[in-house]
């Protein structure tokens, strides 16, 4: 049996996708977070699309869970993805996350504190 850790929720705003992760995060919870998001890239047909990813209230992640988020943003480098906007406070979170995930260095990719800064840089892009 295996059991998720961390809540989240992925929803599509026209071309925008809102991911927002909430707890600590196991290899479970990372891979349902993309495997919802993979369907919602998959069911734009090609389109482009926007990310935004709030991040403010993660608590961490397990060393799996990262992999499983590298593995994702790899695949993710191969769409049609314009740009992605990442709401975080925790510069800890932030430093691992990148030290972890470095599929994302060659994203178009930005750091906020909140979410209304990152909508209007993503709306921009």
């Amino acid at each position: 049996m295996t059991v998720e850790h961390g809540y989240n929720t992925i929803i599509l705003k026209e071309n925008i996708i809102h991911i927002t992760l909430i707890g600590s995060f196991n290899e479970y919870g990372a891979n349902d977070v993309s495997q919802k998001t993979k369907a919602i890239i998959n069911s734009l047909n090609q389109k482009s699309f926007l990310i935004l990813a709030n991040l403010s209230n993660l608590n961490g992640a397990t060393p799996e869970a990262f992999n499983t988020s590298n593995e994702f943003n790899l695949w993710l480098n191969s769409q049609n993805m314009v740009a992605k906007a990442i709401v975080i406070t925790s510069q800890v979170i932030k430093n691992i996350d990148q030290q972890w995930v470095p599929s994302k260095a060659c994203q178009n990719i930005e750091y906020f504190d909140n979410e209304y800064d990152a909508l209007i840089w993503l709306k921009k892009q």
